[in-house]
């Protein structure tokens, strides 16, 4: 039994506690359990003053002395995990599933000692999918927050995950969680690589965790033939559903991929609240190319006009510095220009509203164009300092806890500030700040008491009616 991580809910995430008694229910299955963090593993932080205590903490609750694993569960059929590493020290958000060096590098030396040549198979399990797999995310949740992908925001890194499996090809298939999306969507099972590496989406079992219904945990079997990949829906009763097999193939020749007919339970992205990403292709054709080859004179390309024309369709193109942008339900996205894997949100939905969006000179310039009652007005999107356009809105949870609590000492030395005036300065001060909720009311009502008390002349008569 392999458990992808995130043990615990908001408020006993990543604590002892939390440790202790996963560690419990986890051992009450009698089988032999291999586990990785996710990132609320490392939320402790009222526990733990740092990310390194955190993780330290967990590998002791689960007797572990790395935060990685490797475990021979067949002849030469391997599975290795790896954690994420850090939740206080992130960048942007906490919640980014971060790899480090060291286990890249153990990593990569695995694969090399348990090469596809002598016959090895390897499973890879990871909170996170990597960029590049292909599977389903949230644009509204994880790209925008620049936590979709293992190594989301270092472009140093995050890459490298997938030139291991090209360079490596005993990797057979790759099992994430993080995103809390069923296995009912036809991109939760999806084939890439060099050598068709199966990416797999592995559902939540809480009923509090997931987002559209289906509460679903895979089971793979296998022989010396072949491995088959099922789902079990524990919102149907533990029912089994076989949704791949990979049958090997002899020597020198690609393994063949099956899946099971379709079946009447598929989810449509469009039916739900949330915003789905989907990864343009090659076969889509880079709009920017396909306009100016149809237009070759035209110094602009009216990017909103053409998507009004072709709803369904991702529209997506290259700068003049490489970079990937595209349009996709009303968002402006960049992507990664060797995968195609969206990376964050450029312009949200409410800032392009009502507005045109043109490329200009060769993709040299991106703008955003509205007409009003003073005439036209022009926005360029200016590139990031490091030359990326997606923007990162979400802040280091630290960082975000930190700020409010300097605003919380910064209110309470405000008040200790107030109450140590007269009751007369006290009562000007809600009065000018123009009372109009309950409790504000009613202090003024009491001060003005107070006042009333100490001297009927320290207030003129306008100020005492205005406060009745």
């Amino acid at each position: 039994m392999i458990s992808l991580g995130d043990l615990g809910a908001y408020g006993s995430a990543g604590t002892s506690e939390n440790f202790d008694f996963t560690k419990k229910w986890l051992d009450s299955f009698k089988v032999d359990l291999d586990i990785v963090t996710g990132n609320h593993d490392l939320e402790g932080v009222d526990e733990f003053f740092s990310d390194r205590e955190n993780l330290e903490a967990w590998m002791k609750a689960f007797k572990k002395r790395t935060p990685h694993f490797c475990t021979e569960i067949a002849e030469k059929v391997l599975c290795v995990g790896l954690s994420t590493v850090r939740f206080r020290d992130t960048a942007y958000s906490s919640h980014e599933v971060y790899i480090d060096e060291e286990q890249i590098e153990w990593f990569d030396r695995v694969l090399e000692h348990h090469s596809a040549k002598d016959g090895w198979k390897v499973l890879v399990f990871t909170h996170a999918p990597i960029m590049g797999s292909g599977l389903r995310t949230l644009q509204g949740v994880h790209i925008k927050n620049g936590c979709a992908w293992i190594n989301h925001t270092e472009e140093k890194t995050r890459l490298k995950f997938f030139e291991l499996c090209n360079k490596h090809p005993c990797i057979r298939a790759w099992f994430s969680g993080h995103f809390h999306l069923s296995h009912d969507y036809e991109e939760s099972i999806t084939i890439n690589g060099d050598h068709d590496v199966a990416f797999v989406q592995v559902g939540v079992i809480g009923e509090k965790s997931m987002r559209d219904g289906r509460r679903q945990t895979r089971l793979v079997r296998g022989d010396s033939k072949s491995i088959r990949i099922y789902t079990v829906n524990h919102h149907q009763g533990g029912s089994e559903r076989l949704d791949m097999e990979m049958v090997f193939g002899e020597a020198g020749k690609p393994d063949k991929i099956h899946f099971p007919k379709e079946h009447d339970e598929w989810i449509v992205p469009s039916s739900a609240g949330w915003f789905s990403a989907r990864t343009p292709s090659a076969e889509d054709g880079c709009f920017l190319d396909s306009f100016l080859s149809e237009n070759p004179d035209a110094d602009l390309v009216p990017v909103s006009s053409a998507l009004a024309e072709k709803k369904d369709v991702v529209c997506w193109w290259h700068m003049a510095d490489g970079r990937v942008l595209g349009v996709h339900d009303g968002l402006l996205v960049e992507y990664d220009p060797t995968t195609l894997a969206p990376l964050g949100v450029v312009v949200e939905e409410k800032a392009m509203a009502g507005k045109e969006l043109m490329i200009v000179d060769n993709g040299n310039v991106a703008m955003l164009v509205s007409e009003g009652p003073e005439g036209v007005k022009t926005e360029v999107i200016h590139p990031n300092d490091d030359g990326s356009y997606w923007r990162k809105f979400q802040r280091n949870k630290m960082a975000r806890i930190r700020q409010k609590q300097r605003e919380e000492l910064a209110r309470k030395a405000a008040e200790r500030l107030f109450m140590n005036r007269s009751a007369g300065e006290r009562l000007k001060l809600l009065l000018n700040d123009k009372i109009s909720d309950e409790s504000s009311r009613a202090e003024a009502l009491k001060l003005l008491d107070e006042v009333l008390k100490q001297s009927q002349s320290s207030l003129s008569k306008p100020v005492l009616e205005n406060a009745k």
